[in-house]
């Protein structure tokens, strides 16, 4: 597997599947300059940060299971899906295509779709909110 491949997993492990919120493992992965779009909706480093803030305390659990990825050189794709347990009960499921650019071993960017498989329509927004 290719050195890019092992970031991207590296950092859908650390900072998704991880229950704990943690500054320090986004900057091991992700670039100060890191810039995100999902599903039209841009945000850059400090907002993405806030996101995944906020997730981890809606969420008691998030688990990433990759389906396929492929790299080429900086380029990455995955085709993944996210089981959300959330904290006051209830699961979601959501599918994602994310295609992310590294530059110096980190992750400079990620344009991505998500879509909600099963859970309640209020859900929807989890790959975005702010």
């Amino acid at each position: 597997m290719n050195s890019a491949s092992q970031i991207v997993i590296d950092a859908l492990q650390e900072t998704i599947n991880n229950p704990v919120h943690s500054e320090e493992k986004i900057a091991v992965y992700f670039s100060s300059d890191y810039r995100q779009q999902v599903d039209g909706k841009h945000l850059n480093y400090d907002e993405f940060v806030k996101h995944m803030a906020l997730l981890k305390t809606k969420t008691q659990r998030m688990t990433v299971s990759l389906l396929s990825i492929v790299a080429e050189g900086d380029t990455v794709f995955t085709h993944h899906q996210v089981n959300v347990e959330k904290s006051k009960g209830g699961n979601s499921l959501f599918e994602v295509l994310a295609h992310y650019r590294l530059s110096s071993d980190q992750i400079v960017s990620c344009q991505e779709l998500t879509r909600m498989i099963s859970g309640e329509n209020g859900d929807r927004d989890l790959g975005s909110r702010r």
